[in-house]
Parts: structure tokens; sequence; C-alpha cells
């Protein structure tokens, strides 16, 4: 946008709507449609309108006006862990701020955003500190013209609170929307919770996602208690949602054409409970005896004897073992339904043909004699006995996942204590089981993004790490943690990201864990950022050029963060995108810190001379306050700040710098 020469813009009285780029402005109608929604989807009943069910809370009409500032994300290496092995990251921060934050990157899409989001966020039990706004009964007018004064509390809310529902549904609803809006068009999100905010949750849910989207709600039950006056009550809930069960459907429907997934018709299903104990006994049998597969059966058939009573893996069958691996040979040849062919098929000892199942052969003569020769068919003693089928156990069918899980919490006690040590975290979550279901709800896919506002001890990063160990997959995890302030937690805030969030992944990371045995390392590492001040207009125009540097690299469009695109060692540049265009700034110190912060011909000139040596891709984003240069979109793009940043920001309108 062209000035005149005395650096004054002669649209600065217009409207900042006036000053936005093609793209700037319809970002900003996308997000406007965005807030329709919202609001369409919390409007009040009119009195004369549905008699369906709505949530209503106190707080309500704040939560629909406030606009959340996100923050600056500052990588500190320090406390990062071979961040050059991987994309992983942990954050230090408040989870809406940062959430808000990450939109810039994982805003949600058809192709682009997160695709599971895992929250175990306060169950509201009378023990729990989270913050909500401390103030909501407003209207939206005056929300807009306080939003400064009114923050947000945080303290510990008691059983015997009255308001204790209305301050964790403020807590949450907000939490929840910018949940949704990084959710990929297909992304799931699974939240636990217990009996204390389930009804309310729910109905969140319902609104904010859609009743239509709901996929399941999973029953944990973790433990027994013995001292119940009536009814133990050992389990929690874990709610599945859709960003969009319409987009899912489409996505189950070409999954069903893939090859792995063609015999299920794309649904959704696991391998069945016990598997991989089995597995990895099998591998450890086989590592310490060779090919000898008489000591192979020796140590399978212990390791069965050993497992305790109600273990799943004493259900499966497969529990032979050949050259191929551990087999069952009592698959079914019967033709499904009866009708099947009947020929002769010889017994190789006796030479003579063998009893034909009573529905007739499974498989057509032909198939049949190429099945034998694979060694797929288990001749029995004789002709007279009808032959059975070979399958294998790593091929094993799968299963559906039922609605309960049944497995005690104190495995995941005993783990979190193994790697941090005893007393180290109360309640941790199971990795097992998040494993298990991140790769359900993906179709194991190994290039998954996983999201975890709560992260608390790590679980999620430690699912996340033992699937790509599985199967060699790139799974990618991004975990929140701001630190938690309720009774008996003996760590303060500002360690506690550091120390048990991080310090759990560096170990599982390492195998170094607190309990001093021999643990498999992982060859992969993570990116630790904190969360650092709100981004505001009058905080962007009080930046240093380093600060101002790194909000552009987050903000830019293409771009995530100062570790993928961040270039040193220049006057001018900055970065560049993944594309290769250079991202440039005009933010030099000067007496008057006016002229030179615009763009000007020689600095112009300058800048491409540079971008040229860099070997950095044209047109530049060239960022400054103002323009005074010939335009040119083949060179150069022009950014004004901070009207460009405050609407990629989506805070057009920002409170603070309004007249009074």
């Amino acid at each position: 946008m062209a000035t005149k020469k005395n650096g004054a813009s002669p649209r600065s009285h217009s409207p900042v709507i006036e000053q936005l780029t093609r793209a700037e402005l319809v970002q900003q109608i996308e997000d406007l449609r965005e807030e329709l929604r919202m609001s369409l989807a919390f409007s009040k009943i009119a009195d004369s309108g549905a008699n369906d069910a709505i949530l209503q809370w106190r707080g309500r009409n704040r939560f629909l006006a406030e606009k959340i500032v996100p923050v600056r994300l500052k990588p500190i290496a320090s406390e990062s862990l071979f961040p050059e092995k991987g994309v992983h990251r942990i954050i230090d921060g408040d989870n809406l701020a940062v959430m808000t934050s990450l939109l810039m990157e994982f805003r949600g899409g058809p192709t682009r955003g997160i695709d599971v989001i895992y929250m175990d966020p306060p169950y509201n039990t009378g023990e729990d500190v989270f913050s909500f706004n401390d103030d909501y009964s407003l209207s939206k007018t005056e929300v807009k013209s306080l939003r400064r004064t009114v923050g947000r509390a945080e303290s510990l809310v008691s059983l015997d609170d009255p308001t204790r529902h209305t301050k964790w549904i403020n807590h949450m609803a907000p939490r929840l929307w910018a949940a949704k809006k990084l959710l990929k068009s297909t992304g799931i999100i699974i939240i636990s919770i217990d009996e204390h905010e389930l009804p309310r949750l729910w109905m969140l849910m319902e609104e904010i996602f859609g009743e239509k989207n709901r996929i399941a709600t999973l029953v944990w039950e973790r433990s027994r208690k013995n001292d119940a006056a009536y009814i133990s009550e050992g389990h929690e809930y874990m709610l599945i949602w859709a960003r969009n069960k319409a987009d899912l459907d489409a996505k189950k429907g070409q999954m069903a054409a893939t090859p792995e997934w063609s015999n299920v018709v794309g649904r959704w299903r696991k391998p069945k409970d016990g598997v991989d104990e089995i597995l990895t006994a099998y591998m450890e049998a086989k590592e310490l005896f060779g090919e000898n597969l008489d000591s192979i059966q020796k140590a399978m058939n212990a390791f069965f004897v050993g497992l305790p009573a109600g273990h799943p893996a004493k259900k499966v069958r497969y529990k032979k073992v050949n050259e191929r691996g551990m087999y069952t040979d009592d698959g079914d040849l019967n033709w499904p339904g009866g009708g099947g062919p009947r020929y002769d098929l010889l017994h190789p000892v006796t030479g003579k043909p063998c009893k034909i199942p009573t529905l007739g052969w499974v498989y057509q003569e032909e198939e049949m004699m190429r099945q034998v020769a694979e060694g797929r068919v288990a001749f029995k003693k004789d002709h007279t006995i009808v032959p059975r089928y070979i399958r294998y156990l790593d091929e094993m069918e799968l299963e559906v996942r039922t609605s309960v899980l049944s497995r005690a919490g104190q495995r995941s006690v005993e783990v979190i204590e193994a790697v941090l040590g005893k007393g180290s975290f109360k309640n941790p979550k199971d990795h097992e089981i998040l494993a298990e279901l991140f790769n359900l709800v993906t179709w194991r896919n190994k290039d998954s993004i996983i999201l975890d506002p709560y992260a608390g001890s790590g679980t999620t990063a430690h699912a996340v790490l033992a699937m790509n160990a599985e199967d060699g997959g790139n799974r990618r995890f991004v975990l929140i943690e701001r630190g938690d302030l309720s009774p008996g937690v003996g760590i303060s805030r500002e360690k506690y990201t550091s120390e048990i969030t991080a310090e759990r992944v560096r170990r599982v990371i390492t195998g170094k864990w607190a309990d001093g045995k021999k643990h498999a390392k992982h060859k992969t590492g993570f990116h630790f950022f904190r969360a650092h001040e709100q981004i505001t207009k009058s905080a962007i125009m009080a930046s240093t050029r380093e600060t101002l540097a790194d909000i552009i690299l987050q903000v830019v469009e293409d771009e995530s963060n100062r570790i993928d695109c961040r270039m040193e060692g220049h006057r001018y540049l900055i970065g560049r995108t993944r594309l290769g265009y250079g991202i440039a700034l005009i933010w030099q110190a000067s007496k008057n810190g006016k002229y030179d912060q615009v763009l000007t011909l020689n600095i112009l000139e300058a800048l491409l001379d540079e971008a040229d040596q860099a070997n950095v891709s044209k047109p530049v984003h060239i960022y400054a306050t103002g323009n005074t240069a010939p335009l040119s979109d083949d060179l150069y793009h022009f950014h004004q700040i901070p009207n460009s940043i405050l609407a990629r920001l989506g805070i057009l309108d920002s409170e603070e710098d309004n007249p009074e």
C-alpha cells in the first residue's frame, strides 16, 4: 500500500478492514462465518420456538462475546530434547490461549488440522484448581467494553460451592470450541470425565459439536471400591465425538477400498485383546532359542501357564509354533451356507481321499491345491477326519471395540512410578489404552497429529511414542500444560511442565527410567515452548525487532514457528516460507522510531539484493508500518504493521486502543 513521501498513510484514519489484502479479507470472512455458526449454535430458544433441550448457564453471553487473544510461543532450547530428531512439541502455558495461537498453523479443514484431540480436564471433584471467568453475569455489550477489566479467576472449587458447575462450564466451553476449530474435518475428540460433570459435558458437546456427530461413550472400569457404602463406582467415561460425522463416513468409504481395511468394509476395528502380549513373548523366545521350534514351543507353553486368571491372552487360540510363527489349526474348511464343491483331497500319509466337510469344501479345487502347497491345510492323523485350516497370529482377524473397557488403574500407576518414581503423579491415564484408541479412530494412520491440551504427566506422548515404535510411524504429539495448583501436588507451576510432563517424555525417549531397568530408546525428540505475553496492537508496536520477528513467524501463512522458518544473520530477512518465499521485516532502531520502519525504494533495493544472496524466492513478504516504494506484485507483497498481523490473529478491533 503506497503512502506519501513523508510516511503518513493516506488511509491512516480509514477502517482497518479497508487496509486488508484479499487473502486477509477472505480469512476474516471465514472467521466471521464460523463465529456466526457458533452464535447460532448457542442462541437462546425463542419463546415460541423449539421444544428441544438446551444448556443455559451464567456466563453464556460472555462466552459468545469474548475474544481469546493468542500468545507468543517462545522456544526454550534448554528444555528441549534432540529437537533436530523430532517434530513433537511440549508447550508450557494456558491451554486456551495456546490453542488459539495454534489455529494459525492447525486450523481444521478437509486437508489440514489435528487428527485426534484427547482431553483429560478437571473432573470438578472438589479437589481441582482450574481457571474460569470471575464475572459471568455480563451482556455481550458489557463484555466488549469491559473485557480488559474482568479477567479470569483461578482457585480451588469445592463441592459445597453453589456455583461450581457454572465455573466448570465457563472453563470448558471456550476450550471445546477452540478444540473444534483445530480438528480436521474427519478429526476425533476424546474426553475423559467422571460422574461429577458428565451431564453438563454431554450437553456442551451436543451444542458445540452437534448431537449427530456423537460416536460413542466408553465406560472404563478402573477399580473396585470395597469401602463403598452402597455401590462401588470405580469407573469413568470417555466421550468420543467427530468434528463432522458425514466427512468421517466418507473417509470410511475410502478406507474400505484399501487392501488393509477392505475385509471390514472400512469400519474401525482393533486386534483382539492379548495378541500383543503373545507376539512379544514369541519374539523374545525366538530371539533366545533361534530356530529351535521345540524350545520356542516350551517357552510359549510356560508363558500361557504363567498368565494370571482372566488375562485376555488365555482366550486366544493361537498357541502352536512352527517356522512361520504362532498359529492355530482349527480353522473351518466348510463352505458358508452349504452347497460347496465336493472333490477328492488326498491325505498325504494314507493317500486316500479325506472326509469332506458337511457343507462342502470352502475353496474350489484349484484354490484348495494352492492352500495345501502353502502349508495352510492341517491334515489330521488319517483321512477319516476332516482337515482344518491354519491361521497365524500376526494376521489374526480384527474385532470391534466394545464400549466397556476393563483394565485396572493400578497398571498406569505402576508405569508412571517406574518412569518418574513413586508419588510423582496422582491418577495417571493408561498410555496403552490411549494408544489403542488413537490407532482405532485414525485407522492406524502413521502420520496422524494428536493434541493433548491437559497433558499432565505426558501419557499421550508416551502413547504416541509407543505407537511409532510398534509400526515405524511418524505420528506427532502436541502437549499443552501449565501446571497443577491442586492441593498436595508438591511442585510449583513454573517447574511443573518441565519436571513432570516433559521429564516423563525425556525419560521414555532416552530409556532412562527411574526404576533403573533397561528400557527401549526412541530415535526422536521434541521442541519445548513457553507461552509469553498476549499479542495486542500496543504489544506489537512496542516490540523489539526480535520479538516482532517471533510474532510474524508465528502468524505468517503456511508457517508454524521460528524453528521451521527462521533465518539469522540478515538485516531485513527474518525467514522463508515452506515454499521458499522470503519474509522480511523493516523494523530498525532510530531516534524517532518512524522513518526507519517504512519501506522505501532504497530499502527495497537493498532487501531484494539480500534476498538474491540468501537464495530466497520472490515475491518476498515484507512487513513494515508504511510503504513509499513502487508497487510490484512480482517482487514483493507488502504487509502493514500492525493491521496485517492483527487481521491474521482475528483481533481487528483491539479494545485497548479504542478511543474513550
